[in-house]
Protein backbone atom coordinates (compact mmCIF):
# COMPACT_ATOMS: atom_id res chain seq x y z
CA UNK A 1 0.00 0.00 0.00
CA UNK A 2 1.63 3.46 -1.26
CA UNK A 3 1.22 5.95 1.23
CA UNK A 4 2.36 9.62 0.74
CA UNK A 5 3.21 12.02 3.58
CA UNK A 6 -0.12 13.95 3.86
CA UNK A 7 -2.88 12.96 1.24
CA UNK A 8 -1.05 8.98 2.81
CA UNK A 9 -4.04 6.68 3.14
CA UNK A 10 -6.90 9.04 3.14
CA UNK A 11 -7.82 9.65 -0.51
CA UNK A 12 -7.77 6.06 -0.26
CA UNK A 13 -9.45 4.46 2.69
CA UNK A 14 -13.01 4.51 4.35
CA UNK A 15 -14.52 6.76 6.89
CA UNK A 16 -14.88 5.84 10.68
CA UNK A 17 -16.31 2.05 11.27
CA UNK A 18 -19.21 4.30 12.80
CA UNK A 19 -20.16 5.32 9.76
CA UNK A 20 -20.16 1.51 8.30
CA UNK A 21 -22.46 -1.10 7.48
CA UNK A 22 -24.48 -2.45 10.36
CA UNK A 23 -22.48 -0.88 12.77
CA UNK A 24 -23.97 3.02 12.17
CA UNK A 25 -27.67 1.63 12.32
CA UNK A 26 -26.84 -0.14 15.40
CA UNK A 27 -25.60 3.33 17.38
CA UNK A 28 -27.98 6.01 15.26
CA UNK A 29 -31.41 6.09 14.63
CA UNK A 30 -32.11 5.57 10.27
CA UNK A 31 -32.07 8.24 8.40
CA UNK A 32 -35.60 7.14 6.48
CA UNK A 33 -37.04 4.45 7.74
CA UNK A 34 -40.43 2.38 6.61
CA UNK A 35 -40.06 -0.26 9.23
CA UNK A 36 -37.71 -2.07 11.48
CA UNK A 37 -36.19 -4.68 8.39
CA UNK A 38 -36.44 -1.59 5.99
CA UNK A 39 -34.42 1.45 6.23
CA UNK A 40 -31.74 3.87 4.96
CA UNK A 41 -28.95 5.94 6.72
CA UNK A 42 -27.00 8.76 4.53
CA UNK A 43 -23.86 10.13 6.30
CA UNK A 44 -21.22 12.39 5.55
CA UNK A 45 -17.35 12.55 6.27
CA UNK A 46 -14.28 15.40 5.97
CA UNK A 47 -11.25 15.53 6.42
CA UNK A 48 -9.06 18.63 5.51
CA UNK A 49 -5.58 20.16 7.10
CA UNK A 50 -3.05 22.53 7.12
CA UNK A 51 0.30 21.56 7.51
CA UNK A 52 3.89 23.33 7.39
CA UNK A 53 6.95 21.77 7.17
CA UNK A 54 10.90 23.17 7.56
CA UNK A 55 12.47 23.59 4.26
CA UNK A 56 9.85 22.41 2.22
CA UNK A 57 8.79 26.01 0.50
CA UNK A 58 9.44 26.37 -3.08
CA UNK A 59 13.12 28.62 -2.32
CA UNK A 60 14.14 25.51 -0.22
CA UNK A 61 14.81 27.28 2.61
CA UNK A 62 11.55 28.41 4.14
CA UNK A 63 8.37 26.52 5.97
CA UNK A 64 6.14 25.54 3.69
CA UNK A 65 2.28 26.25 3.96
CA UNK A 66 -0.48 24.09 2.73
CA UNK A 67 -4.06 23.82 2.91
CA UNK A 68 -5.39 20.49 1.54
CA UNK A 69 -9.17 19.37 1.45
CA UNK A 70 -8.00 15.33 1.90
CA UNK A 71 -11.14 13.66 1.81
CA UNK A 72 -14.87 14.48 1.18
CA UNK A 73 -17.21 11.53 1.18
CA UNK A 74 -21.02 10.53 1.14
CA UNK A 75 -22.12 7.32 2.67
CA UNK A 76 -25.80 5.14 2.38
CA UNK A 77 -26.64 2.05 4.24
CA UNK A 78 -29.33 -0.18 5.35
CA UNK A 79 -31.72 -2.94 5.32
CA UNK A 80 -34.11 -4.20 2.29
CA UNK A 81 -35.28 -7.48 4.55
CA UNK A 82 -34.58 -8.37 8.28
CA UNK A 83 -31.36 -10.43 7.36
CA UNK A 84 -30.23 -8.70 3.97
CA UNK A 85 -28.12 -5.30 4.02
CA UNK A 86 -26.62 -2.80 1.60
CA UNK A 87 -23.93 -0.49 1.54
CA UNK A 88 -23.38 2.38 -1.49
CA UNK A 89 -20.68 4.75 -0.37
CA UNK A 90 -19.02 7.68 -2.55
CA UNK A 91 -15.75 9.38 -2.31
CA UNK A 92 -13.42 11.91 -4.08
CA UNK A 93 -10.46 9.87 -5.23
CA UNK A 94 -7.54 12.51 -5.12
CA UNK A 95 -5.52 11.00 -7.69
CA UNK A 96 -8.06 12.58 -10.48
CA UNK A 97 -10.22 14.53 -8.75
CA UNK A 98 -13.38 12.16 -9.65
CA UNK A 99 -15.77 10.92 -7.43
CA UNK A 100 -15.83 7.04 -7.62
CA UNK A 101 -17.78 4.32 -5.78
CA UNK A 102 -15.94 3.15 -2.77
CA UNK A 103 -18.61 0.75 -1.35
CA UNK A 104 -21.25 -1.06 -3.28
CA UNK A 105 -21.86 -4.79 -1.51
CA UNK A 106 -24.86 -6.23 0.33
CA UNK A 107 -24.98 -8.51 2.68
CA UNK A 108 -26.69 -11.60 3.61
CA UNK A 109 -26.52 -11.44 7.85
CA UNK A 110 -28.71 -14.33 9.40
CA UNK A 111 -27.29 -13.95 12.99
CA UNK A 112 -23.96 -13.97 15.15
CA UNK A 113 -22.58 -17.13 13.86
CA UNK A 114 -22.67 -16.43 10.36
CA UNK A 115 -23.19 -14.10 7.65
CA UNK A 116 -22.06 -12.55 4.35
CA UNK A 117 -21.19 -10.39 2.19
CA UNK A 118 -20.40 -10.01 -1.35
CA UNK A 119 -19.13 -7.10 -3.63
CA UNK A 120 -16.77 -4.25 -3.29
CA UNK A 121 -15.51 -3.22 0.66
CA UNK A 122 -12.41 -3.19 2.88
CA UNK A 123 -10.99 -7.29 2.91
CA UNK A 124 -10.23 -8.32 6.48
CA UNK A 125 -6.62 -6.30 7.80
CA UNK A 126 -5.36 -5.43 10.32
CA UNK A 127 -7.41 -3.63 13.20
CA UNK A 128 -6.16 -0.07 12.51
CA UNK A 129 -7.10 -0.13 8.68
CA UNK A 130 -10.58 -2.04 9.19
CA UNK A 131 -11.91 -0.42 12.26
CA UNK A 132 -11.60 3.83 11.31
CA UNK A 133 -9.32 4.07 8.28
CA UNK A 134 -10.48 7.88 7.76
CA UNK A 135 -10.20 8.23 12.00
CA UNK A 136 -7.27 5.79 12.87
CA UNK A 137 -5.97 5.31 16.58
CA UNK A 138 -2.84 7.76 14.87
CA UNK A 139 -2.89 10.88 13.79
CA UNK A 140 -2.49 10.06 9.50
CA UNK A 141 -3.29 6.97 9.16
CA UNK A 142 0.06 4.48 10.03
CA UNK A 143 2.40 4.77 6.97
CA UNK A 144 3.56 0.66 8.03
CA UNK A 145 0.17 -0.29 6.56
CA UNK A 146 1.52 -1.19 3.19
CA UNK A 147 -0.61 -3.76 1.50
CA UNK A 148 -1.87 -3.50 -2.05
CA UNK A 149 -5.32 -2.13 -2.15
CA UNK A 150 -7.95 -0.68 -5.18
CA UNK A 151 -9.12 2.27 -4.32
CA UNK A 152 -10.28 2.91 -1.01
CA UNK A 153 -8.09 0.17 0.57
CA UNK A 154 -11.30 -1.67 -1.35
CA UNK A 155 -11.44 -5.08 -3.38
CA UNK A 156 -14.39 -6.98 -4.89
CA UNK A 157 -15.07 -10.07 -3.30
CA UNK A 158 -16.91 -11.96 -0.77
CA UNK A 159 -16.33 -12.93 2.71
CA UNK A 160 -18.01 -14.72 5.67
CA UNK A 161 -18.27 -13.29 9.02
CA UNK A 162 -19.23 -14.19 12.44
CA UNK A 163 -18.74 -14.76 16.02
CA UNK A 164 -19.23 -17.40 19.17
CA UNK A 165 -21.90 -17.17 21.39
CA UNK A 166 -20.18 -14.40 23.48
CA UNK A 167 -18.99 -12.33 20.69
CA UNK A 168 -15.72 -12.16 22.21
CA UNK A 169 -14.31 -14.09 19.44
CA UNK A 170 -15.04 -12.79 15.97
CA UNK A 171 -13.66 -14.39 12.83
CA UNK A 172 -13.80 -13.04 8.85
CA UNK A 173 -12.69 -15.21 5.98
CA UNK A 174 -12.96 -14.23 2.05
CA UNK A 175 -11.78 -14.30 -1.41
CA UNK A 176 -11.24 -11.18 -3.60
CA UNK A 177 -9.40 -10.17 -6.64
CA UNK A 178 -6.76 -8.55 -5.61
CA UNK A 179 -3.83 -8.40 -8.55
CA UNK A 180 -5.60 -8.89 -11.96
CA UNK A 181 -3.04 -9.39 -14.86
CA UNK A 182 0.35 -8.40 -14.52
CA UNK A 183 2.05 -11.12 -12.41
CA UNK A 184 -1.16 -12.86 -12.14
CA UNK A 185 -1.91 -14.08 -15.42
CA UNK A 186 -3.59 -17.38 -14.18
CA UNK A 187 -6.49 -15.24 -12.57
CA UNK A 188 -5.84 -16.45 -8.60
CA UNK A 189 -7.68 -15.10 -6.18
CA UNK A 190 -6.88 -13.30 -2.90
CA UNK A 191 -7.94 -15.06 0.22
CA UNK A 192 -8.09 -13.22 3.32
CA UNK A 193 -8.83 -14.16 7.01
CA UNK A 194 -8.66 -12.07 10.38
CA UNK A 195 -9.22 -12.85 14.05
CA UNK A 196 -10.30 -11.24 17.12
CA UNK A 197 -10.67 -12.07 20.89
CA UNK A 198 -12.13 -9.78 22.84
CA UNK A 199 -10.99 -9.51 26.85
CA UNK A 200 -13.71 -7.20 28.28
CA UNK A 201 -16.15 -5.56 26.36
CA UNK A 202 -17.28 -6.17 22.89
CA UNK A 203 -17.20 -4.96 19.41
CA UNK A 204 -20.48 -7.09 18.06
CA UNK A 205 -20.54 -6.79 13.70
CA UNK A 206 -17.92 -6.92 10.97
CA UNK A 207 -16.38 -3.58 11.19
CA UNK A 208 -14.41 -2.24 14.63
CA UNK A 209 -14.30 1.29 16.38
CA UNK A 210 -10.89 3.18 16.40
CA UNK A 211 -12.49 4.90 19.40
CA UNK A 212 -15.37 4.40 21.92
CA UNK A 213 -14.26 7.40 23.61
CA UNK A 214 -15.37 5.78 26.64
CA UNK A 215 -18.37 4.21 26.19
CA UNK A 216 -16.75 0.59 26.09
CA UNK A 217 -13.76 -1.25 28.15
CA UNK A 218 -11.71 -2.30 25.41
CA UNK A 219 -9.02 -5.18 25.40
CA UNK A 220 -8.74 -6.64 22.17
CA UNK A 221 -5.63 -8.58 20.42
CA UNK A 222 -6.44 -9.79 16.86
CA UNK A 223 -4.66 -10.80 13.38
CA UNK A 224 -4.66 -10.98 10.24
CA UNK A 225 -3.33 -13.06 7.09
CA UNK A 226 -3.83 -12.54 3.11
CA UNK A 227 -2.27 -14.83 0.47
CA UNK A 228 -2.28 -14.56 -3.63
CA UNK A 229 -0.43 -16.74 -5.63
CA UNK A 230 1.42 -15.18 -8.37
CA UNK A 231 0.29 -11.84 -6.88
CA UNK A 232 3.69 -10.02 -7.08
CA UNK A 233 6.68 -9.24 -9.21
CA UNK A 234 5.99 -9.53 -12.95
CA UNK A 235 4.57 -10.98 -15.87
CA UNK A 236 8.52 -12.46 -15.87
CA UNK A 237 9.38 -13.27 -12.84
CA UNK A 238 5.89 -13.89 -10.78
CA UNK A 239 6.12 -14.35 -6.98
CA UNK A 240 3.66 -15.12 -4.49
CA UNK A 241 2.44 -12.61 -1.91
CA UNK A 242 2.21 -12.77 1.77
CA UNK A 243 1.06 -10.63 4.55
CA UNK A 244 0.51 -10.89 8.00
CA UNK A 245 0.22 -8.54 11.24
CA UNK A 246 -1.12 -9.29 14.89
CA UNK A 247 -2.11 -6.15 17.15
CA UNK A 248 -3.74 -5.05 20.09
CA UNK A 249 -6.10 -2.34 20.96
CA UNK A 250 -6.74 -0.92 25.01
CA UNK A 251 -9.56 1.09 25.90
CA UNK A 252 -10.43 2.24 29.32
CA UNK A 253 -12.56 4.56 30.83
CA UNK A 254 -10.86 5.83 34.44
CA UNK A 255 -13.47 7.07 37.58
CA UNK A 256 -12.75 10.38 37.13
CA UNK A 257 -14.19 10.34 33.54
CA UNK A 258 -11.01 10.08 31.71
CA UNK A 259 -10.29 7.58 29.47
CA UNK A 260 -6.86 5.87 28.43
CA UNK A 261 -5.96 4.43 25.49
CA UNK A 262 -2.72 2.39 23.03
CA UNK A 263 -2.48 0.76 20.41
CA UNK A 264 -0.10 -1.12 18.99
CA UNK A 265 0.65 -3.14 15.41
CA UNK A 266 3.09 -5.46 13.89
CA UNK A 267 3.22 -5.97 10.02
CA UNK A 268 4.94 -8.31 8.02
CA UNK A 269 5.14 -8.35 4.45
CA UNK A 270 6.39 -10.92 1.76
CA UNK A 271 6.32 -10.56 -1.90
CA UNK A 272 9.04 -13.16 -2.88
CA UNK A 273 11.47 -11.26 -3.34
CA UNK A 274 10.14 -10.31 -6.61
CA UNK A 275 11.53 -6.38 -6.00
CA UNK A 276 7.90 -5.33 -6.84
CA UNK A 277 7.68 -1.37 -5.67
CA UNK A 278 3.98 -1.92 -5.61
CA UNK A 279 3.88 -4.62 -3.07
CA UNK A 280 7.35 -4.14 -1.27
CA UNK A 281 8.52 -6.68 1.19
CA UNK A 282 9.56 -5.50 4.70
CA UNK A 283 8.21 -5.11 8.34
CA UNK A 284 7.11 -2.57 10.50
CA UNK A 285 5.29 -1.62 13.51
CA UNK A 286 3.40 1.15 15.04
CA UNK A 287 2.86 1.92 19.29
CA UNK A 288 0.42 4.79 19.90
CA UNK A 289 -1.21 6.17 23.59
CA UNK A 290 -3.46 8.74 24.64
CA UNK A 291 -5.47 10.15 27.60
CA UNK A 292 -8.88 11.41 27.36
CA UNK A 293 -8.81 14.31 29.98
CA UNK A 294 -12.30 14.17 31.64
CA UNK A 295 -12.88 18.10 31.87
CA UNK A 296 -14.66 19.83 28.99
CA UNK A 297 -12.80 23.11 27.92
CA UNK A 298 -15.00 24.98 26.17
CA UNK A 299 -16.97 23.01 23.77
CA UNK A 300 -14.59 19.63 23.64
CA UNK A 301 -12.10 17.81 25.81
CA UNK A 302 -8.34 17.61 25.15
CA UNK A 303 -6.87 14.28 24.18
CA UNK A 304 -2.74 14.45 24.13
CA UNK A 305 -1.19 11.33 22.15
CA UNK A 306 1.73 9.96 20.74
CA UNK A 307 2.30 7.88 17.69
CA UNK A 308 6.46 5.90 17.02
CA UNK A 309 6.34 3.75 13.85
CA UNK A 310 8.80 1.99 12.53
CA UNK A 311 8.92 0.71 8.81
CA UNK A 312 11.94 -1.58 7.32
CA UNK A 313 11.45 -1.78 3.41
CA UNK A 314 13.62 -4.99 1.89
CA UNK A 315 12.30 -3.51 -1.27
CA UNK A 316 13.97 -0.17 -1.65
CA UNK A 317 16.12 -1.08 1.37
CA UNK A 318 15.06 1.90 3.63
CA UNK A 319 13.91 2.19 7.06
CA UNK A 320 11.59 4.73 8.01
CA UNK A 321 10.79 6.16 11.13
CA UNK A 322 8.38 9.01 12.59
CA UNK A 323 7.16 10.55 15.37
CA UNK A 324 4.01 12.38 16.01
CA UNK A 325 3.25 14.43 19.30
CA UNK A 326 0.27 16.66 19.56
CA UNK A 327 -3.41 16.65 20.90
CA UNK A 328 -6.98 15.72 19.73
CA UNK A 329 -9.58 18.70 20.47
CA UNK A 330 -12.88 16.64 20.75
CA UNK A 331 -15.74 17.92 20.03
CA UNK A 332 -18.28 15.49 19.69
CA UNK A 333 -16.03 12.10 20.74
CA UNK A 334 -13.58 11.46 17.69
CA UNK A 335 -16.64 11.97 14.93
CA UNK A 336 -15.88 16.17 14.98
CA UNK A 337 -12.35 16.77 16.18
CA UNK A 338 -9.37 18.72 15.46
CA UNK A 339 -5.88 16.79 15.74
CA UNK A 340 -2.74 19.04 16.18
CA UNK A 341 0.70 17.86 16.10
CA UNK A 342 4.07 17.97 15.29
CA UNK A 343 5.99 15.34 13.43
CA UNK A 344 9.23 14.20 12.27
CA UNK A 345 9.98 11.62 9.90
CA UNK A 346 13.44 10.10 9.42
CA UNK A 347 14.43 7.95 6.25
CA UNK A 348 17.87 6.16 5.29
CA UNK A 349 19.61 6.61 2.19
CA UNK A 350 20.98 10.07 3.67
CA UNK A 351 17.67 11.51 2.70
CA UNK A 352 16.46 14.79 4.77
CA UNK A 353 14.45 14.34 7.40
CA UNK A 354 10.79 15.87 7.29
CA UNK A 355 10.04 18.17 10.30
CA UNK A 356 6.72 19.86 10.36
CA UNK A 357 3.16 20.59 12.00
CA UNK A 358 -0.60 19.59 10.92
CA UNK A 359 -3.64 20.48 11.96
CA UNK A 360 -6.45 18.41 10.73
CA UNK A 361 -10.16 18.78 10.37
CA UNK A 362 -12.27 16.22 10.81
CA UNK A 363 -16.13 15.52 10.40
CA UNK A 364 -18.20 12.58 10.63
CA UNK A 365 -21.87 12.03 11.05
CA UNK A 366 -25.21 10.03 9.63
CA UNK A 367 -27.80 12.23 9.54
Amino acid sequence: MQNSLFTSYWATLAVSAVLLGSSAAALAAPTFQRDEDQFINIGVAYRGSYSSIKDAAPNGKDRSNDFETEEARLYTNGKVHENVSFEFNFARNAADNQIEILDAHVGLELNKYFNVWVGRFLPPASRASASAPMYPPTFDFPLVEQAPNRFGGRDDGATVWGSNESQALKYQMGAFKRRDGSSNQSDNLSFAGRLQYNFWDTEPGFYNLASYDGSKSILSVGGSYRFQKDGAGTITNPGDYRYWNVDGRLEKPLENGAVVGAEASYYNYNNDSTGDTLAPQGKGYFVTGSYAFAQTVGIGKIQPKFVYQDFDNDTTNTNTRRLDLGASYLIKGSNVRIDTFWFKQQQDNNQADIDGVKVIFHVAHFF
